[in-house]
């Protein structure tokens, strides 16, 4: 059995009073001080130093800029946006059209606001005016031809809402819907995510469709008739062929589905006309830029800065008067062409233009059965008829493409910045893949080495 050891006496423990208090008190007063600091760190000061709440400016009305103490604040399309606290002046702006103006007063809350974000709805006050319905209907118009020369979208590409935005907007202003505005727009659908948008705003506005879906859904069974009878024409002497006034069918396209309707089998009408036997040449357009040196090749920054032309304006073309080259001019843009026509209508006296897609295509049909152009310089013997309408360049005409024209009412519905129609294919094309009815599109400042044009009066 063990002996029980005696341990050493120890003399006790004593904690002497901080500050006059009892150690007990005062850790638990520094444990209070520290849960209160911790507490006004992340519950209050941060409302203290940046107060403020999330405010939100809804609208029956879409897309309204807002504007705070003089500068962009963001829209009104469901996004909120953190505004300090205190009185500021707030402006409303759409379409660049000032719509109205308030000044409102954000308070300062303070608690828990990291937790729990203060915020707050505005309704935009707005006043109607003819100049803010008129800016509606030009921004509707503007959007829905950019938004045509788009015709499929994969992510993250999206179409914002054109013609359900519109339809909010002409609801909330009271506005009846102009039916020459609105066919205009619905020509320019495009694809089938506009068409759905369409549906969407017809729904709003009590208006039915003019057209369903399947206009959007491939054709599995399409049918060509690529046979034209036209009437001979006949050459002037000067250039130029002429052809009697007619009405005939263009196209090919049997059927109505989209973008194969491009080259729809319609009915069109044409004037007396002529059409120059070749596409203006490189000696022309030399002739004319002699005379217009605002159109030569060192005033292109220009040029480009006025949106006539772009970067590729008159590349791989090198222009003499003391040559000449009936090579086609080409790299030059639909507003070039343009002032090259009103340059030499006025030296002749005559009113020249660019040929429709419908005086074009009647020319071309014409000349059936002559050979692909697979070169610039090509040669043709036969200048009773018009040479290198297939092949040699692609050739501006004076018609504006719009997506729905062929099932809606050819050439009524086009808008200022629709894309021009050129016709013919050029030299690198396979001759198997382009015919007389083939549509090509180009932007009118754009400048191609493949596209070039001739003249009709």
């Amino acid at each position: 059995m063990r002996k029980k050891r005696e341990l050493p006496e120890v003399e006790p423990v004593k904690l002497e009073p901080i500050f006059g208090l009892r150690p007990g008190i005062v850790i638990l007063s520094s444990i209070i001080a520290a849960f209160i600091l911790i507490f006004f760190l992340l519950f209050m000061l941060p409302g203290i130093v940046n107060g403020g709440k999330y405010v939100s400016f809804t609208s029956d009305l879409t897309g309204i800029g807002v504007y705070m103490d003089g500068s962009y604040l963001g829209s009104t399309e469901g996004s909120r946006y953190f505004i300090q606290s205190g009185e500021h002046s707030v402006s409303y702006v759409k379409n660049s059209v000032e719509i109205g103006n308030d000044t409102i007063d954000i308070s300062h809350p303070i608690f828990f606001t990291l937790l729990f974000h203060r915020s707050e709805d505005i309704n935009v006050e707005y006043q109607k005016s003819d100049e803010l319905v008129a800016s509606v209907n030009e921004r509707f118009l503007s959007d829905v031809s950019s938004w045509s020369k788009v015709t499929s979208f994969a992510p993250p590409t999206t179409l914002p809402p054109l013609f359900s935005s519109y339809a909010k907007d002409m609801i909330a202003l009271n506005e009846s819907v102009d039916s020459t505005l609105w066919d205009k727009a619905v020509a320019h659908i495009s694809s089938k995510e506009m068409y759905l948008d369409y549906l969407e705003a017809c729904s709003m506005l009590s208006i039915a469709p003019e057209f369903d879906a399947t206009i959007f859904t491939p054709d599995e069974n399409a049918a060509y008739n690529y046979f034209h009878e036209v009437s001979a024409p006949s050459s002037s002497g000067d250039g130029f062929i002429s052809y009697e006034a007619a009405t005939f069918e263009m196209g090919s396209y049997m059927g109505d589905r989209y973008p194969l309707i491009n080259e729809k089998r319609i009915e069109v009408s044409t004037p007396d006309f002529s059409i120059s036997s070749r596409p203006v040449s490189e000696y022309e357009y030399a002739l004319f830029v002699s005379e217009n040196p605002e159109w030569a090749l060192s005033n292109k920054e220009n040029l480009i800065s006025e949106g006539l032309v772009d970067e590729n304006y008159l590349s791989g073309v090198s222009l003499s008067i003391g040559y000449v080259s009936l090579r086609p001019i080409r790299n030059i843009s639909y507003y070039a062409a343009q002032a090259y026509i009103d340059w030499l209508s006025r030296r002749d006296g005559v009113s020249y233009r660019l040929p429709s897609e419908a005086e074009w295509s009647y020319a071309a049909y014409s000349v059936q059965n002559k050979n692909y152009a697979t070169s610039l310089n090509w040669a043709d013997a036969d200048s009773s008829r018009p040479q290198m309408m297939m092949g040699g360049v692609w050739e501006f005409t004076s018609s504006e493409y719009v997506p729905l024209s062929r099932i809606l009412g050819y050439d009524c519905y086009s808008l200022e910045n629709d894309d021009i129609i050129i016709k013919g294919g050029s030299y690198l094309n396979s001759p198997e893949e382009i015919n007389a009815d083939t549509v090509g599109l180009i932007s009118k400042s754009t400048c191609s080495d493949y596209v070039g044009f001739r003249i009709a009066r």
